[in-house]
């Protein structure tokens, strides 16, 4: 089999546009099982074609490589370089924002990532005022 390199078809194509190319794909389920050993997952030879797919692009699209803790420590400027640098899909912005119970409106996700960066450093900074008052 030809080797397929998953992290630059999700880089390219975007975490949904990678999954829809690979179910649209002549890979196999063995073909599928094969990559998925190679990339580190712990799939079955039973595990079925559209849930390995999903497995891999899930596995290589992640970008945020900081805890909830370490986001919350960042100043917005930061933030927003960090989303930036690191290409952070709008389906990990949005999964990362419900974490911390926000909704953007259809306005806001036009630049999701200054958004979710706004936000995020909002929050971090009323988390450490809190922390600064009790000390007092």
């Amino acid at each position: 089999m030809k080797e397929i390199n998953i992290e630059k078809l999700v880089e390219w194509l975007g975490p949904d546009g990678a999954i829809a190319g690979l179910e649209g794909s002549n890979l196999t389920v063995s073909e599928l099982y094969e990559l998925g050993i190679r990339c580190g997952l712990a799939v079955e030879k039973r595990t079925k074609r559209g849930d390995i797919i999903v497995d891999l692009v899930h596995r290589n699209s992640i970008r945020i490589d900081k805890t909830t803790d370490e986001l919350l420590s960042m100043s917005l400027d930061e933030l927003s370089s960090y989303f930036k640098a690191r290409k952070v899909s709008r389906t990990e912005l949005l999964k990362l924002l419900a974490q911390f119970d926000m909704r953007p409106t259809p306005d806001d996700k036009v630049k999701l990532a200054d958004f979710a960066a706004r936000e995020i450093s909002d929050v971090g900074m009323y988390q450490r005022v809190a922390k600064g008052a009790r000390r007092a």
